[in-house]
């Protein structure tokens, strides 16, 4: 598997992609690029041929105006840290279906509004000046190529009315088409010349993506009203608004029902409820007070590195493969945890041995160890792991900080990262690179310590 020596980036739906300019590589700075050229050759041939009212006469409409406030409403709204906090929701672009009722009712020269659904979100996110340039040339070339697709199906169509009310379904569904297709091939290529996933991967979620594209048949609504009403649009508002909260209210629910939705496993507030609860009973004599409660936290060694190399998509897919590697190497009984960012714990099951923590941080070790494939490359990430075990006076407090002290300990007390690669690694596999700690017995804590 050949290694590129330049540190990739990785791309996501609607252009983000992680690192720096100087870190990608130079395939990829190419292709860049040529999304740049050829989206100012696309809108510089609509500028001079497309036929329809130029875009200043455009802007002077009261519709449009309004299509293009919603249009940031819809992109920026997202952004919001309440928002952000959620599940991410840039898969459903609401501001595609605005875009696309803008050129139905003004035509081809409407397609401006597609640079600004490009450029609103990674601006108010505040990302590196390329990204947002890629982000605007990628819809902008989608726009682009809808608006020429337009003007084929609308033949000698003057623009002085927008097209037939009747025919602004089939269009929309057609324009949609068009824009979700491009946009899959376009960020499908920038993956894979990053090498993050294959193809394989990127068209798993083809029924997600089938439901962003059927966005695209809601256009007629916005179209008729930008015509007829305008001053009816800012009711679209509350739709969206409530859309997208309803998107971010599932995610929240989800993690009230126990779970993190990128895992799948338990979340930091079932673990602590958990753990309370199996203290709380060692406390009030319903087992006797024999319960040998033990907590471990563990910590990927080299996880920032993956996420500033290879981008947050690449990190989730550490994160998942990770949380299957801890439920293998764990006992049915165990549960495993995500307690925040690149931490995770196990609660062991009652009566756990001092022994048998011992045995389950080695095998967490050794699952954690094995190379993990994202896409045509493969990383190694190396796991602290502290444990602790409350035998004395249950005090759930202690037993965290207990646990958090000896993962702390255990983290100082690796060996420094290596500049080659280990024996036994396939020098095929792009950093980071391995990092290990040594097994040490779970540290004893009591109450008040």
């Amino acid at each position: 598997m050949p290694v590129d020596q330049e540190t990739p980036a990785v791309v996501v739906r609607a252009g983000a992609l992680g690192g720096h300019w100087r870190r990608t590589p130079v395939r990829f700075r190419w292709w860049w690029g040529t999304m740049l050229i050829a989206a100012i050759a696309a809108f510089t041939a609509l500028a001079l041929w497309a036929p329809g009212p130029d875009l200043a006469v455009i802007l002077t409409q009261p519709g449009m105006l309004i299509l293009l406030g919603l249009m940031l409403l819809a992109d920026l709204y997202p952004t919001m840290p309440w928002m952000r906090a959620a599940n991410p929701l840039d898969d459903y672009v609401l501001s595609t279906p605005l875009a696309i009722a803008a050129m139905l009712v003004y035509g081809p020269h409407a397609v401006v509004a597609f640079l600004l659904a490009g450029a609103a979100m990674t601006l108010a996110l505040r990302m590196a000046w390329w990204r947002v340039v890629l982000n605007t040339a990628v819809w902008g070339l989608q726009g682009a190529a809808a608006a020429g697709l337009l003007i084929l199906l609308t033949g000698g169509h003057n623009w002085a009315q927008p097209v037939p009310v009747w025919a602004m379904l089939p269009l929309s569904a057609a324009l949609g088409l068009v824009v979700e297709s491009l946009n899959l091939v376009l960020i499908g290529v920038s993956v894979i010349l990053v090498g993050a996933t294959t193809w394989a991967e990127h068209l798993a979620d083809w029924r997600n993506q089938l439901a962003v594209g059927s966005l695209a048949l809601t256009a007629p609504i916005a179209a008729v009203l930008a015509w007829n009403s305008p001053a009816l649009l800012p009711l679209l508002a509350l739709a969206m608004l409530a859309a997208q909260s309803g998107l971010r209210a599932v995610s929240f629910r989800t993690s009230l029902a126990g779970t993190v939705p990128l895992t799948s496993i338990a979340n930091r507030a079932t673990l602590l409820a958990r753990l309370r609860d199996r203290m709380t009973s060692r406390a009030g004599g319903k087992d006797g007070g024999k319960d040998t409660v033990t907590l471990l936290l563990i910590d990927l060694d080299g996880f920032k590195l993956v996420n500033d190399r290879y981008g947050h998509l690449a990190g989730d897919r550490v994160l998942v493969e990770v949380a299957q590697r801890l439920e293998a190497a764990t006992r049915s009984g165990d549960l495993v945890a995500r307690f925040g960012g690149d931490e995770f714990a196990v609660l062991m099951d009652h009566d756990a041995p001092a022994r048998a923590a011992e045995e389950i941080a080695a095998r967490i070790r050794e699952a954690v160890a094995r190379p993990i494939q994202i896409g045509e490359r493969s990383v190694v990430i190396g796991v602290s792991v502290g444990a602790a075990v409350t035998t004395g006076a249950p005090d759930a407090r202690a037993l965290l900080a207990g646990a958090d002290a000896e993962l702390y300990r255990a983290k100082a007390a690796r060996p420094a990262l290596p500049t080659v690669q280990p024996p036994g690694i396939d020098p095929a596999f792009d950093g980071p690179q391995w990092s290990t700690t040594s097994a040490q017995p779970p540290a004893t804590v009591t109450a008040g310590h």
